[in-house]
Parts: structure tokens; C-alpha cells; sequence
């Protein structure tokens, strides 16, 4: 064989083995989990409530509806209900309602008693959920975060 088919065929080769992937059907780059996925994924408690910048509101400066999130489990669930769960008593339903996702997926529709109306989604993670909420500080109407954690 001439060297010149020798080079050839040696770089031919070369292509095929390097041009092989070794796909084991996993993404190393997966897409975000949807925000549906991420809502439904734990049971969420409050984990503390702040101004929109971040400072947070001492727990005695907020209304009694606002307080009592403190001591509830909120779970969405794949079917669009929402429950109030508490933990101290054996996760029983305090309370229940519905919930929507907007279409933009930027905020979320609750209806349930005492917890209802547009709350636009600050934050979704897995580890973290934080919506906005006009509620009364101090006994005056206000712009607030409801941070949630996962609950244990």
C-alpha cells in the first residue's frame, strides 16, 4: 500500500472511533423540571416572611391569616388541589382549595379560604418556593414575600 492510502485510510479510522459517542440514554445537560414538577415535588412550610427586598418581617408584625402559614405544610397536588396540613396533628387537612398555574408560568391562581387570590412566583426551586403577597403589616396593606422551604 502507498503511504498516501496508508494516511487515508488511518484518518478514515481515526473519524469513525472518535466520532462515536457513548450515549447511555442520560442527558448531561436535562431541561429544568417544569414549574408544575417543582410544586408538586415537596410539601412546602414557611420558613420566614420578608419585605420585597429581602429584609425580613418579624412574625408579631403580621395579621393572624399570615401568621398561622408558619404552622402549616402547604401541598400542591397533581390534580390542582392544594391542602393545608398540620404537622402536629398527624398531617391532618386544615384546609383545602384549588390551584392554577398561570400560563406564563409566573405566578400561581389559589383558591382556598382564608389563602386566596394571583400570587405572582418569585422564586421556584427545588429547595425553595417564594411568592408575592399584599397583606398587612403593622395593620397597614403591604407588598410581602411568603418563603418556603421543604418540609421534613
Amino acid at each position: 500500500m502507498s503511504p498516501l492510502r496508508i494516511l487515508f485510510f488511518c484518518t478514515v479510522l481515526f473519524s469513525v472511533l472518535t466520532g462515536c459517542s457513548n450515549d447511555n440514554g442520560t442527558d448531561p445537560n436535562p431541561t429544568p423540571a417544569s414549574q408544575s414538577e417543582l410544586l408538586v415535588a415537596n410539601n412546602w412550610i414557611t420558613n420566614r416572611v420578608s419585605t420585597p427586598d429581602g429584609q425580613e418581617i418579624n412574625r408579631n408584625r403580621l395579621n393572624i391569616a399570615t401568621q398561622v402559614l408558619y404552622d402549616l405544610n402547604m401541598q400542591f397536588r397533581n390534580n390542582g388541589t392544594v391542602r393545608a396540613l398540620d404537622p402536629q396533628q398527624s398531617n391532618s387537612v386544615i384546609n383545602q382549595g384549588t390551584w392554577v398555574l398561570a400560563a406564563d408560568s409566573k405566578s400561581i391562581d389559589v383558591d382556598v379560604q382564608g389563602f386566596k387570590g394571583n400570587f405572582p412566583i418569585v422564586q421556584l426551586t427545588k429547595n425553595k418556593l417564594i411568592l408575592r403577597q399584599r397583606a398587612p403589616v403593622d395593620g397597614k396593606d403591604a407588598d410581602i414575600n411568603l418563603e418556603f422551604v421543604p418540609s421534613l
